[in-house]
């Protein structure tokens, strides 16, 4: 039987161990002391990790990586399942590729189709990602209703 594993917001003491992890998996999510940081781990070792950037409009949420052995686990479904109070406090997004729209949805998020209704920061950043992922799509968290 497999043990669950709360996901709990990052202690300062552990954010050297968090961006060890993210360069290792995700060279490009660079964490930030001053950014909430959430991690599942099992006793020290990170299973997976997000980040949850304040800009002055909204959340957005970014940086979700799974260690590769613990992918594909429902592991970082937890963990948005876990920080979803936080997702619900103020609007909050997420910037993604097509092929990760199907996880996302299952996890509450919907597509924003009209990029005029996105908040003029997240707007511009959106703008700026595309310059090197032109297929980045932005997604807003919606309160999923129990299944």
């Amino acid at each position: 039987m497999k043990s669950v594993i709360n996901a709990i917001p990052v202690d300062p003491i552990w954010f050297p161990l968090v961006k060890k992890f993210y360069q290792a998996f995700y060279p490009s999510g660079k964490p930030n002391k001053a950014e909430p940081l959430w991690v599942i781990k099992d006793g020290a070792n990170i299973l997976c990790a997000v980040r949850l950037k304040p800009l002055d409009q909204c959340l957005l949420l970014t940086g979700l990586v799974t260690h590769p052995r613990h992918r594909n686990q429902g592991i970082a479904g937890q963990l948005l399942q876990t920080i979803s109070e936080q997702l619900t406090r103020q609007p909050s997004y997420c910037l993604n590729t097509p092929e990760l729209t199907p996880f996302y949805t299952r996890h509450g998020f919907i597509e924003v189709t009209d990029e005029a209704l996105l908040p003029s920061e997240l707007r511009s950043r959106l703008q700026r990602y595309r310059i090197k992922q032109p297929r980045l799509i932005a997604m807003q968290y919606h309160k999923k209703t129990p299944t």
